[in-house]
Parts: C-alpha cells; sequence; structure tokens
C-alpha cells in the first residue's frame, strides 16, 4: 500500500492525537497551526488535515477545496448551516472528498434503540460553556444516532441548562423519545446510549477511521449528509439553551 502525503493545519492538544497516527500510516509533508499562511502550502499532497478551531473550519476548508486537494476536517464542518451545505455541494461539484471526524463510529459499537425512551448520558469533569456541549459532546451522539433522529419527525424539542449540565429531551413525530443528559461536573467519566458504554472498547477506532479515509471506499455522501444533519440538530437546540 503506498502511502498517502498529507499536510497538517493545526496541532492542539487533539490534533497532536491524530497526528499520531497519521506518522503511522502517512507521508506527512508539512504541519501548520491555524496562524501560519497556509495558502502557501506544498503542493504535493493528496489530502489536507483540519485540526483547527472550529471558527476557522470554514475558510481554510474552502481554500483546500478551490485547490482540489481531499479535505479532513474536524467537527463541525462549520457553525453556520448554509457554510456546510455550500462546502459539501462544492466538493460534490468539484468531485473532491470531504469528510468530517466521526470517530465513534468506528468503535465498532451496536446501539440498539428502544421502542419508547431512549437515554444518552455523558459525564465527565471539563470546562467551558455549557452551550459548547453541542459541538463538542452531542455533535457525535447525534452522528451516532442519525438514522433515527430525523430532522423531519421531531414533533418538539425541550431544554434545561444549568452552569455544569445541559439536558434536552427530543421527542418524535412517532412518540420515540430521546433523552440527553451532559454533566461536566462529576468525577466520573461515563459516555453510554442505553446503557451501552462507549468508554471501553478493543480496537483503535482514530487509526481505524484514518486509515478508512485515506484508503478504502468511504461513503463520503453518507458522511457528509450526517455531518450536516448534526449542524442542523445543533442549531435547532442551541436556540432554546437559557
Amino acid at each position: 500500500m503506498k502511502k498517502k502525503n498529507v499536510g497538517i493545519i493545526g496541532n492542539g492538544k487533539w490534533g497532536k492525537k491524530i497526528i499520531n497516527e497519521l506518522q503511522k500510516i502517512s507521508n506527512i509533508k508539512f504541519v501548520y497551526n491555524s496562524k501560519n499562511n497556509f495558502k502557501n502550502y506544498e503542493k504535493e499532497i493528496d489530502w489536507i488535515f483540519i485540526l483547527t478551531p472550529d471558527r476557522t473550519h470554514y475558510n481554510i476548508t474552502k481554500f483546500f477545496l478551490k485547490k482540489k486537494v481531499n479535505v479532513f476536517c474536524e467537527k463541525p464542518l462549520s457553525i453556520k448551516i448554509k457554510e456546510a451545505q455550500s462546502l459539501i455541494e462544492f466538493s460534490q461539484r468539484i468531485k473532491s472528498r470531504l469528510y468530517v471526524d466521526d470517530i465513534e463510529n468506528y468503535k465498532k459499537k451496536k446501539i440498539r434503540i428502544n421502542k419508547d425512551i431512549n437515554y444518552i448520558i455523558r459525564t465527565k469533569r471539563d470546562k467551558g460553556s455549557v452551550k459548547s456541549l453541542l459541538n463538542r459532546l452531542a455533535y457525535h451522539d447525534f452522528y451516532l444516532l442519525s438514522e433515527f433522529l430525523e430532522l423531519k419527525k421531531i414533533a418538539s424539542v425541550h431544554v434545561s441548562n444549568s452552569k455544569k449540565f445541559l439536558q434536552f429531551k427530543i421527542i418524535l413525530s412517532n412518540k420515540k423519545i430521546f433523552n440527553f443528559h451532559y454533566n461536566i461536573s462529576s468525577k466520573i467519566k461515563k459516555h453510554q446510549i442505553n446503557k451501552i458504554s462507549l468508554d471501553k472498547f478493543k480496537n483503535n477506532p482514530m487509526r481505524d477511521m484514518l486509515i478508512s479515509v485515506l484508503y478504502k471506499k468511504k461513503n463520503f455522501k453518507r458522511n457528509n449528509l450526517d455531518a450536516l444533519k448534526c449542524i442542523r440538530l445543533i442549531n435547532k437546540i442551541s436556540k432554546k439553551i437559557k
């Protein structure tokens, strides 16, 4: 297997973890942070990895897509729905690949959905605003549950929050309920969907995701649609947070 040539924008805490795995499976041509003049990048790359703060994703992704470079972007693709949609449509039009991080899909966990009430729980000790939990944590659960959370079937959304937790309930038109609870004041780290733990897994989901994106046939369209759905859900719920 011939290794792909990749470039990287962003080398923060999460970025370093991805870089560590990419070193084993690809040829890293350069690593810039978001303040570098990335427009003077080395040209001979197959993929660019954008691991920068959320607010920078749109402009950097747009720049590299215009250069017809395949793009792997950290979630979310953009905090604005129209921007994310325009990037997806543009990548499809020019036939460049665009992929948004969905690492939880690679933990090889079978999610069971109940007929009536479903519980999604995540607890940890963390900093940051409660509203930011939507992009930092809830985003992952939204794509894991993507096939069940059809936007047109959402009948209502109910939100309650404090400085330390965020709770919201999504009720579908078929009466199925999804209860989400995120607590960032707990000493115990936990991530569960209907008591199925996503904290423990036997494989290396990050490496599996990166190998799949770089070297295997992927359903990029499905990934893009899920990414867009996540942003739409986040926007819908964020409007209800006090």
